[in-house]
């Protein structure tokens, strides 16, 4: 069936009709109570949790029976506000709200710091940014996206905040909530009831286990990708979507034939209504405003990380194609902006690198082994358990997402949307593998649009059909499918779902906590070191794997701060014999003066969960480093130890390199292309900002624009290949 537009009331689609009863206050009331109860339930038993029984299954192998049951009575609670015949949106904005501090937040009522390694990297690239005033692109490759870092550090000096453990420690928590901002603006242009929007934001939160929202440039630049989606879908799109296509129709002699290939065929080809509201009037100077921040989000994306403004513009140019925004110069805007910051900014990170950095590019089939199949097989026992879960959420969630597309196009409705949204982030493993990440990316950048087509599967309706019923019409189940209880078996559904969901959330997200939390006495070995030795400081690390082959670093809080005074060397363990430190010493030797070895119970802990070494090899190595005659422990606990020669060498004595900048380098014709690239994309936008004052009649006036912008393009592909082949 076809839906007709005319049923559809003009606005925003959640609105209840005003023939709906009202919510009696003792239901609503008892609501509010049970989630008060599912919140004291979570949260109170949460201060008896032993994190040192953490095992392979990291922290739902600890969480108490009760803080269980309340997140299951959190999920009902909402399930239960989303059966009422009518939305309340305080109560069900509410509950969201307490979802996020439950699932993201946990962690802040069990560790005294904030946890994860990486987001202390984070404060080191902010610190070194704010003391130097610049970047070195020599200390690590992201400093080559350095906007997110620079944004961070300057917010902290305008605020006055010099500590910035606070920050990384609310960062999930607030970064989810961020979140659901362009999120909400994304699903109010879309042709679906209250409780399909509803549940999509709800699903969105609950399925989002990826773990990269914490103080991160990816976590900054996917808030700036769904702005950028948000603004696209809202103010830009034509203005003809209520149309109804049918595409190739049925000849005369054709149009009676039944039989399943006809079905197909009219399925792919019959009437269909736009999923999406009509586009509503927009004068053209907020357009232009709008614009002109397009570019902006475009420009802030590409300085802060290296894969967003790539799905920006492949999201950009889907939407174009499909006809669901008109700012067709738009892709390419975000392209030059892209291949030039690659080009002219990055050159310091791939100049030398060529093969290892481009050399995975359009290896589809080896990206998808290696994020996929190659991390289960890294690791083993309850490790390996919780990446096959990952996987098999990530599989039912694409699965249930294009089951609810298939459910809505059977009704009638093309949601070309969410199908772009779905669909875009699966080119990206024609990149790099991303580190093995990729996969992980993809489903990360795929949410938005598949948890908005699981709500679907579950209330495909595309509006709040009145509830009433032809009483000649009889109809099995009829008093659940008709009246105000018609929404209940799609919320029962929903309920089981969303129960699953937040479990298998509790198992993924935190799965790997046994060594991704990080302990104060982690922080204060760096400090230790960087207190014992004023130079540069040589850490000495334990790895069971070649990190050269792995790509391995430390599972530490390592370069928090002083990045620049920090060198890293890896020793293999020696698998057979723990206490066979002569690697370890003969490392700390070659650092010398300022030589170190530092461990941790979580680098430990990761050692034998991914790599397979023995359960006892730290305790067992920390007492051989102890015993050692050339051994001084310097700090040492159960959480973390640090150790110096005590007759260091007083040769060689590196120097703490100076900051270096981007590394540009220039080529003979780089100086053209500085000229040619601000010209083409002024010339680029000044385009798009013409045709939105143009009638669709008089695209002609278009034509001048164009044809000065065509050999500014050509000069600037030119130039990017000419210094991708000259420089080495």
């Amino acid at each position: 069936m076809t839906v007709r537009a005319a049923q559809q009331p003009e606005g925003e689609a959640s609105t209840a009709p005003p023939s709906l009863p009202v919510t009696p206050r003792a239901v609503l009331i008892g609501i509010a109570a049970a989630l008060a109860a599912g919140l004291a339930l979570f949260w109170v038993p949460l201060s008896g949790v032993d994190l040192e029984a953490l095992d392979g299954y990291g922290l739902i192998g600890v969480l108490p029976v009760a803080t269980l049951l309340g997140a299951a009575v959190l999920v009902l609670t909402f399930m239960v506000t989303l059966a009422l015949p009518r939305p309340h949106r305080m109560l069900l904005a509410l509950q969201i709200a307490m979802l996020i501090l439950a699932l993201h937040g946990v962690t802040l009522a069990l560790e005294p710091i904030a946890r994860f390694p990486t987001a202390w990297q984070t404060a080191g690239f902010i610190e070194y940014i704010t003391r130097n005033g610049t970047v070195s692109w020599e200390l690590d490759a992201r400093f080559s996206t350095p906007g997110f870092f620079a944004f961070i550090g300057f917010l902290m000096e305008a605020a006055g905040q010099k500590d910035i453990e606070p920050v990384l420690r609310w960062a999930p928590t607030v970064t989810n909530l961020l979140y659901l901002l362009p999120y909400v603006l994304i699903l109010r242009v879309l042709r679906a009831t209250w409780r399909a929007k509803w549940l999509a934001a709800w699903l969105f939160i609950a399925a989002n286990w990826v773990g990269q929202d914490y103080l991160s440039p990816q976590a900054f630049a996917y808030l700036l990708y769904l702005f950028f989606v948000a603004i696209l879908v809202n103010w830009f799109r034509h203005h003809d979507e209520t149309r109804q296509r049918s595409g190739k129709r049925r000849t005369a002699a054709t149009r009676e034939r039944r039989g399943g290939l006809w079905r197909l065929y009219d399925w792919i080809f019959a009437a269909k209504d736009p999923g999406e509201l009509p586009a509503p009037p927009v004068p053209v100077r907020e357009r232009s405003i709008l614009l002109v921040l397009l570019f902006l989000l475009l420009l802030a994306g590409t300085a802060a990380h290296q894969l967003t403004p790539f799905l920006m513009t492949a999201a950009c140019a889907g939407l174009v194609l499909v006809r669901r925004c008109n700012l067709r110069g738009l892709p390419f805007i975000a392209g030059v902006v892209y291949a030039a910051w690659v080009s002219f900014m990055t050159v310091g990170y791939w100049a030398g690198r060529k093969g290892e950095i481009f050399g995975s590019i359009g290896n589809i089939f080896q990206n998808v082994q290696q994020s996929t199949g190659g991390r289960i097989g890294e690791a083993a026992g309850a490790t390996q358990d919780i990446q096959l879960l990952r996987i098999l959420i990530a599989v039912t969630v694409a699965g249930l997402a294009m089951s609810g597309l298939l459910r809505r196009r059977a009704r009638g409705i093309d949601d070309r949307v969410a199908l772009v949204l779905m669909l875009v982030p699966f080119s990206s493993f024609g990149l790099q593998n991303y580190g093995g990440e990729i996969a992980l990316r993809i489903y990360f950048f795929m949410l938005p649009a598949a948890c908005l087509l699981i709500a679907y599967l579950f209330f495909p309706a595309p509006f709040d059909a009145p509830a009433v019923r032809d009483p000649k019409v009889r109809l099995r189940l009829g008093r659940l499918r008709t009246g105000t209880r018609r929404h209940w078996p799609a919320v029962a559904a929903a309920s089981v779902f969303g129960l699953l969901l937040a479990g298998g959330f509790l198992s993924v997200r935190y799965g790997n906590e046994r060594y991704e939390q990080v302990r104060p006495s982690d922080v204060k070995a760096y400090d230790t070191m960087l207190r014992e030795h004023k130079g540069a400081v040589g850490v000495v690390w334990l790895s069971a794997e070649d990190p050269n082959l792995t790509g391995g670093t430390p599972v530490m809080p390592w370069s928090y701060r002083s990045w620049e005074r920090f060198t890293y060397t890896p020793v293999i363990a020696n698998r057979n014999d723990p206490a066979d430190v002569r690697q370890i010493v003969q490392r700390m030797k070659e650092q010398g003066p300022g030589g170190f070895f530092v461990t941790t119970r979580s680098h430990e802990d990761f050692q034998v969960l991914t790599a397979g070494l023995a359960p006892d090899y730290g305790a067992r190595l920390r007492r051989a480093m102890a015993a050692h005659p050339e051994i001084r422990t310097v700090s040492a606990n159960r959480d973390a130890a640090v150790y110096r020669l005590k007759s260091p060498p007083p040769e060689p004595v590196p120097q703490v390199p100076p900051p270096g900048g981007l590394g540009l380098r220039s080529s003979p014709w780089t100086p053209a292309g500085l000229i040619y690239l601000p010209v083409l994309l002024g010339v680029l936008l000044a385009r798009e900002l013409r045709r939105l004052r143009l009638p669709p009649d008089r695209l002609s006036g278009l034509r001048p624009l164009t044809v000065l912008a065509i050999p500014l393009f050509v000069s600037v592909v030119a130039v990017i290949v000419e210094r991708f082949v000259i420089i080495q």
